[in-house]
């Protein structure tokens, strides 16, 4: 049996599962945070570091709100947790 994913993971997961692999596909991290039923700021913090890992890119929206998505390195990872 497959063991649970650590938490930071399962933020990267998500937004694979929301199909966020493309600028005009970003999320907000409230958005993360709503579905992970998860403060935030701490969703914000984790996707911040994946973005310095190379895993996931952001940007600010029109509406001041910072937008996430899976870069081709984060697909991979997330694709490799499963194989």
């Amino acid at each position: 049996m497959r063991e649970e994913l650590p938490f930071p993971d399962k933020v990267l997961q998500t937004l694979h599962n929301l199909c966020s692999t493309a600028a005009d596909l970003a999320r907000k991290g409230e958005e993360v945070a709503r579905i992970l039923q998860h403060d935030q700021n701490e969703i914000e913090n984790i996707l911040d570091k994946y973005k310095s890992e190379g895993f996931a890119e952001s940007f600010t929206d029109n509406d001041g709100k910072k937008r996430y998505y899976l870069n081709a390195r984060g697909i991979i990872k997330i694709c490799s947790l499963f194989t």
